[in-house]
Order: structure tokens, then sequence, then C-alpha cells
């Protein structure tokens, strides 16, 4: 061995092997470790700079926040709680048709016992949410309050522009409307496309309601097949969502059975060709699990108030409809006038700052403290009574700007008994008001 080694510096050195660079290695690998030849030295560190003294500081912060943020612990971001849909509320639907003025009839609701019914769901505080609302709920997109109140009109009389639609905008409610092809646009009174667009501005969603508005359970005598029946079915269906999809720029996602008439059939075709939901005429409240082709209504009527007590008693709750609605002008068995109202319900006044009188001697016991007076655009306002003229006053605080004056009345005879209630409406000439006395 002791030969080797000298001979391997003698070959590096003289260079006679093979110049292969790999073998080169290798040698001076056992060369380093017998010893022979010495490791070379490790290159020099290069020298850190001196910081000064701001850097110093700055690095003294760094260090110091570096520990601070490894002894604190982690913090835990809780995740947001899961959506669960509440699959408990109750709706009822309500449904009308036209108004008017005065009066009534099983379709015709005079415009005074709508407000009152709007006033009593008010009190009630039970909320009333959009179509489109309880449609989400039934979707599971959203939850809805426990009991809920939806409102809806059939047909597209020009009395729900004239009479229901202020009542509805000053208590907020949203409403549905549900439109016929034939009878939409102004034709005799119907509402124009028009009122409908201003409508549709201020909370009310539109619906279809047919073509023709016959029972689609009743094709027109002169078709014979069932091929053609089912035609004009699908048509009453499909023709009248386009036509007001196209006129109002909206997706029409429900359908009004005319009459309530239906079957399994049209039901059917009515989903099969993109109606979300069709609604009837059956007094029934809506469930999450209510089938979306027959949602129950309760249809009011303007000369009984037996369907809107049932629509608005919800569970333990008693119905809101348990107000007693007094005609302006009901009288006693005597034949005398039950209430003197002042000014007289319909009257054209000038007086821009009108006492308001009631009274109510006529009416029996009166307990004053359930005595409520509401005018619509104020509210419930601060009344006078005096026990012994049984007279309620308010005097406004302000002339009025506005031509028509709406209020609302109510007192109880008794603590067992509901309350009654009495509208009533008055007219301001403005024109006169603002003229100088002769």
């Amino acid at each position: 061995m002791r030969f080797v080694f000298p001979f391997i510096l003698v070959v590096l050195a003289l260079g006679t092997l093979p110049s292969c660079k790999r073998i080169e290695a290798k040698l001076r690998r056992l060369a380093e470790q017998s010893g022979v030849t010495p490791k070379p030295p490790p290159p020099p560190k290069p020298e850190e700079p001196v910081l000064t003294a701001e850097e110093q500081a700055i690095e003294k912060k760094l260090q110091e926040t570096a520990l601070l943020a490894a002894a604190a612990p982690v913090p835990e971001i809780p995740a947001a709680p899961a959506f669960e849909l509440n699959k408990s509320s109750v709706v009822s639907i309500l449904g009308y048709h036209d108004f008017k003025d005065r009066g009534g009839s099983p379709m015709l609701i005079a415009a005074p016992k709508f407000r009152a019914q709007m006033q009593a769901i008010k009190d009630s505080k039970i909320p009333v949410i959009s179509y489109s609302e309880m449609m989400a709920w039934k979707r599971g997109e959203k939850n809805i309050p426990e009991e809920a109140i939806v409102i809806t009109m059939d047909d597209g009389w020009e009395g729900v522009y004239t009479y229901a639609y202020p009542v509805l905008r000053e208590f907020g409610f949203p409403f549905t409307i549900y439109l016929y092809k034939n009878y939409v646009g102004g034709a005799g009174r119907s509402m124009s496309w028009e009122q409908i667009k201003e409508m549709m501005q201020h909370g009310c969603e539109v619906g279809s309601h047919s073509v023709s508005h016959a029972s689609l359970k009743s094709p027109p005598k002169n078709l014979k097949t069932d091929a053609d029946k089912q035609q004009w079915v699908l048509g009453e269906l499909k023709d009248s969502r386009e036509f007001l999809e196209q006129n109002l720029h909206i997706k029409c996602l429900s359908f009004a059975y005319p009459y309530g008439n239906f079957d399994d059939a049209i039901m059917e075709t009515g989903l099969q060709i993109g109606y979300e939901s069709l609604v009837t005429v059956n007094g029934q409240k809506v469930t999450w699990d209510t089938p979306n082709g027959k949602l129950g209504r309760y249809i009011v009527h303007g000369d009984n108030d037996i369907n809107f007590k049932l629509a608005t008693s919800f569970r333990g709750r008693g119905d809101v409809g348990s107000n007693k609605f007094l005609v302006a002008d009901a009288k006693n068995d005597k034949g005398e006038q039950l209430i003197q109202l002042k000014p007289k319900p319909d009257a054209v006044i000038t007086e821009r700052r009108p006492l308001i009188e009631a009274d109510l001697k006529k009416i029996g016991t009166i307990l004053p403290e359930s005595i409520k007076l509401r005018i619509a655009g104020l509210g419930t306002v601060p009344v006078d009574y005096d026990p012994a003229t049984m007279i309620v006053r308010f005097q406004f605080p302000y002339k009025l700007r506005r031509e028509d004056c709406a209020l609302s009345l109510s007192f109880q005879r008794d603590a067992t008994q509901p309350a009654e209630v009495v509208s009533w409406r008055f007219k301001i000439d403005l024109e006169a008001a603002y003229m100088p006395p002769p």
C-alpha cells in the first residue's frame, strides 16, 4: 500500500492516466481520506454588516412580535349556523274580487268594509307577506312567520285600483292580482295596463287567470274530441301566461283556476308548462307540504264575514275578524240612526281643519278606554270623549291638503264583547276651500 499513494500522487501530478473527471474525483477523495492530501478549507463566511441603531430597534420589534404570535393561540372562526327551514308555518290566502264605494254582494266588497278588515289584520299583528315570499318558503329558500296572510284579487276589476289599492298601499300590504287575457287593458270596468304597472311598483304581483275565464272542466261545446278539449285547456293555461309575460315583462309563475274548477289532469298540465303553483277557492290554510297545484284560498264575500273569520283564525288565536263591522248608516230596532257622524259619510266639505264627531248615545254603554279613532295618513289619533253626552271628538291640528279623508272608529260595549268598528269617509273641496269668502 505504501507504494500505491505515491503512485497516485505521481499520476495526479503528471496526468498520465486517462483524464476522466470521475476517476480523478474518486482518487482525490481517497487521497484526502488517507490523509496524504489535506481537505481544502471551507470558503470563508461573508461577514454580516453591522446594524444601525434604527435597524437594531426594528429587528428587536420583529423578534418580540414573532414571540407573541407564537405564544398566542390561533383564534377559532365560528362557523355560520346552518340554515334550518321552519316547516311549521301556516298561511291563509285571502281571495277578493271587485270593490265599490258602498253596499255589497257575494263578489262585491264595500270599500269601508274592506278597510275595516285590513285594519283588523293590522291590529292583530299577523304579518301580511307576498305570494312570492310564501313560495320561497315552500321551495325551502327562506323562513316566514309562524302565521301569515297572503292577499289576492281575481279578474282585474277597476275597483281594485280605485278602492282596494289605496288601502293596501297605506297599510303597506303586498298583494297579488290574477288577470285573464280577455278582460284586461281598460275594456269595460277592467284595469288599464298603466294602472296595473303602477300597482306593480307598490307591492303588487301578477298571476294568470286563464284566457277566457271559462271553467277549465267545461270546454266549449263545439269541441268534440278529447284531443281538441285538451288543446283548449292547454291554450287557456299557456296563452294567458305568455300574454301577461309579454305585456308586463315578468315571469308569471302562478295561476288561479276560474271558479276554482280543476281536476288532476288540468293541474298536472299547469305544472308541466311552467306554473310553479295554482290556487283554488277551497277554504283551507297552506302548509309546507300542501301540494303546489292545489293551494287553498278563502274567498271573502261582501255580504258576510264567515270566510274572513275562518281565514284569520290561527290555532289557539281567535279570528281577527271578531270585530263587528257596522255600516255608517246602521239603525237600531226602532229605525233610529245608531251613530251620528260629522262630517257625514260621503259629504263634501270646504273646511280644511274639520272637527270630527261621533255621537254614540244610541249605542248604550261604552267603555271609554276602548274608543279608538284611526285616520288614514295619521294613524290612531287622541280623542276627547264626553261620558255625559257620549260624543267622541277630534279636531284636526292642521289644514288638510288632500281631497279624500277616510276614518275608522272602534269601541266596546263591555269587556266581554268584541270591538265594533264603523268606517266612513268624506271629501274636501279644495278649490272652494281656497276661494275667499263672498
